[in-house]
């Protein structure tokens, strides 16, 4: 099938993001944790009454890479709040690398999260059967990042367990994010992915088409708490010239918009 080059990909939850009905369909496991509970996912809407602006949190996994300098630079240029999560093997490869990453702790407009040390190699399956081994993956990188903060996202995985609130996307890996939980990380999902090549029967989608998106996601209260929304990009992906135009032509329609403010996640839970 083609697809016009002008356009980016838009992916929610591991699925194609469509402006009907089906927009709203969450993951397995949508749940509220309630003591030793679990409540159903209306009481999270009950108690987050989220108002208007609308927040979008940018975010990019998987740096430092050689696409981290122009998120540094994006994030100066329009003074623009963004969340990095950071493989740990990553930071410690090469000099350069090392240096990104001290790029993004000079910048206060970037907010550094920890990605997993090894991003499980890539073999996700069976490294989240062992969530004593995840745990310690998220420790190791902690240490190598200096982490003053718990913000972590799971590699290949959406899921959220933040405070009492947790979503889940699959059964494999809901205990390693319980045990994180359990030792004080909040674990971020995602609302929407962006991404800059096609594959997997994803729609492609322009600045203009996801600043669309957002908005319907947002009207409809379709993301994980009302109000708020979650975009996940990958800073290697900034390389693409024309995926990088897109996103600041989104940038620029969400600030001249009037609705929507762009935040960091460790306002995600408190914003009202």
């Amino acid at each position: 099938m083609h697809w016009s080059h002008h356009k980016m990909i838009v992916a929610w939850t591991g699925a194609m993001v469509l402006l009907s009905s089906d927009i709203g369909r969450q993951p397995e496991g949508v749940s509220v944790a309630v003591g030793a509970k679990w409540a159903s996912p209306s009481l999270a809407a009950a108690t987050t009454h989220a108002t208007r602006p609308f927040r979008i949190y940018l975010t990019f996994d998987d740096g430092p890479s050689s696409g981290s300098e122009l998120v540094n630079d994006l994030s100066q240029k329009d003074s623009l709040p963004i969340n990095v999560f950071l493989i740990g093997r990553n930071v410690c490869a090469t000099h350069k690398n090392r240096s990104l990453f001290r790029e993004y702790q000079d910048n206060p407009m970037v907010e550094i999260g920890n990605h997993s040390y090894t991003h499980a190699e890539r073999h996700y399956k069976s490294w989240f059967k062992q969530p004593l081994q995840v745990l310690a993956d998220f420790d190791r990188s902690s240490d190598s990042l200096g982490q003053t903060n718990r913000l972590i996202r799971l590699p290949g995985r959406n899921f959220f367990r933040l405070d009492s609130l947790s979503r889940d996307e699959r059964s494999n890996g809901k205990e390693a994010a319980d045990t994180l939980a359990a030792r004080g990380y909040a674990v971020f999902g995602w609302d929407l992915e962006w991404r800059s090549h096609a594959g997997n029967g994803i729609r492609t989608h322009s600045g203009k088409e996801m600043m669309d998106l957002v908005g319907a996601m947002l009207d409809k209260q379709k993301t994980f708490l009302p109000g708020r929304v979650i975009i996940l990009l990958h800073d290697p992906e900034l390389k693409n010239e024309e995926f990088k135009n897109e996103l600041e032509e989104f940038i620029r329609l969400a600030k001249e918009d009037g609705r929507f403010s762009f935040e960091h996640l460790s306002e995600y839970i408190a914003a009202q």
